[in-house]
C-alpha cells in the first residue's frame, strides 16, 4: 500500500457547534491502483482529500487518526506532519486536482505561470527547463498549441481547457498518488469521458495510483477497481467496485444505485432517498442514515454501528446489511 488512511476525524470548531466532518475513516490505496470514494454533497469527501493534503485551515482541524504515506525511505504520518516536510510532499509525492478549475487558478497569472512555480518550488531546474517542461505537460494533457496557450489565463480557457491545465498542474512533478476530487463537474458529457479517458491513459503511463473523489457512479464503475461510500462523514461501505454494484448491501448503497437509470429505461421516475441527511453538528447517537432507512429497527438509533456487525468480511455499517429493500 502506498497511502493508509486510520481512524482519520476531522472536525471544524464554529459559532454554532463542533462539525463532525469526517468520522473514524479508515481505507488504503494500492500502488498503481484507483479507489473511488462516494456520497451525495456534503458527506466529508472533500474534507477527507484535504485532510490528506494538509490543507485543512481554521476552524477545522484533524482530532486523531493517521495518514501514512509509503515510500522506498519508509513511511510518514501526514496528520502528524507540518511546515517543510509536508510543504515538500504536496505537489511532489501527492498532486491533485481541486472541483472547480476556474476558482482553483489565479485568475492574475498566466497558466504557464502557475504551473512553473510548482515545478521550480519541487524541482530545481531553471526557469527555461521549467517552461519547457510545462509546455511538454501541456501538450501530454491534450492542450493544443502549448507554446501559445501557457501564455493565456484561466478566463482565455474554456472548462475542459482549464480542467486539463489543473490536471498538467497536478502531474508537473510526477507524483505517486493523484488526488482528483470532482474532476469532470460542470463539464458536458463529451468533454468529461475526454477528461476520464485522459486520467486513465496517465495512470497507466505513469503508474500512479488515484483517489477519485466523485458523486457519479458511472466514473466511478468506469475507473476505480474499489470503491468507498461515505455517509454523513463516514465510510459505510467498502470493497472491490465490481461486488458492491453487483451486491450492494447498505441501504444507502443500494438506494444510490437505484436512483440510476437503467439504460433499457427511458421513462417514468426514478426511486429516491426520502429525507434529508443529518446535521453533521448534531449526528444522532446510532446509524446517521436511521431516519432515512426503510430498514431502521430501534437499535439503528440508539446503538454505534460497527464497520462489520453482521461478519461479512467487508466495510458494512449496518445492523441490517444485506437485506433486501
Amino acid at each position: 500500500m502506498i497511502l493508509d488512511v486510520k481512524n482519520l476525524t476531522t472536525h471544524f470548531f464554529t459559532d454554532d457547534g463542533e462539525v463532525c466532518a469526517v468520522e473514524d475513516v479508515s481505507f488504503s490505496l494500492g500502488k498503481g491502483e484507483v479507489l473511488g470514494i462516494v456520497g451525495e454533497s456534503g458527506c466529508g469527501k472533500s474534507v477527507m482529500s484535504l485532510s490528506i493534503m494538509g490543507l485543512v485551515q481554521k476552524p477545522g482541524k484533524i482530532i486523531s487518526g493517521s495518514i501514512v504515506l509509503q515510500d522506498k525511505n519508509g513511511s510518514v504520518d501526514l496528520a502528524k506532519t507540518s511546515g517543510r516536510i509536508l510543504r515538500d510532499i504536496r505537489g511532489r509525492r501527492i498532486g491533485m486536482i481541486f472541483q472547480e478549475p476556474m476558482t482553483s487558478l489565479d485568475p492574475v497569472y498566466t497558466i504557464g505561470y502557475q504551473i512553473r512555480e510548482a515545478i521550480l518550488a519541487h524541482e530545481g531546474v531553471s526557469r527555461k527547463e521549467a517552461d519547457v517542461r510545462v509546455c511538454d505537460l501541456l501538450k501530454l494533457v491534450g492542450i493544443p498549441e502549448p507554446s501559445r496557450r501557457m501564455k493565456e489565463y484561466p478566463h482565455q480557457l474554456s472548462g475542459g481547457m482549464r480542467q486539463r491545465a489543473m490536471i498538467a498542474m497536478a502531474l508537473s512533478c510526477n507524483p505517486d498518488i493523484l488526488i482528483a476530487d470532482e474532476p469532470t463537474t460542470a463539464l458536458d458529457v463529451t468533454i468529461q469521458a475526454q477528461i476520464l479517458e485522459l486520467m486513465g491513459g496517465l495512470k497507466e503511463k505513469f503508474g500512479m495510483s488515484i483517489l477519485l473523489i466523485t458523486h457519479d457512479l458511472g466514473v466511478v464503475a468506469e475507473m476505480a477497481q474499489r470503491v468507498a461510500v461515505m455517509y454523513a462523514g463516514r465510510i459505510v461501505e467498502s470493497g472491490v467496485t465490481e461486488e458492491i454494484f453487483s451486491s450492494p448491501m447498505h441501504p444507502y448503497t443500494q438506494g444510490l444505485l437505484k436512483s440510476v437509470m437503467p439504460l433499457e429505461k427511458s421513462s417514468g421516475r426514478l426511486p429516491t432517498i426520502p429525507g434529508r441527511v443529518p446535521s453533521l453538528i448534531n449526528l444522532p447517537k446510532g446509524c446517521a442514515f436511521a431516519e432515512r432507512c426503510p430498514l431502521v429497527k430501534e437499535r439503528c438509533r440508539k446503538e454505534f454501528v460497527p464497520e462489520d456487525p453482521c461478519g461479512l468480511g467487508r466495510v458494512v455499517r449496518c445492523f441490517y446489511a444485506g437485506s433486501a429493500l
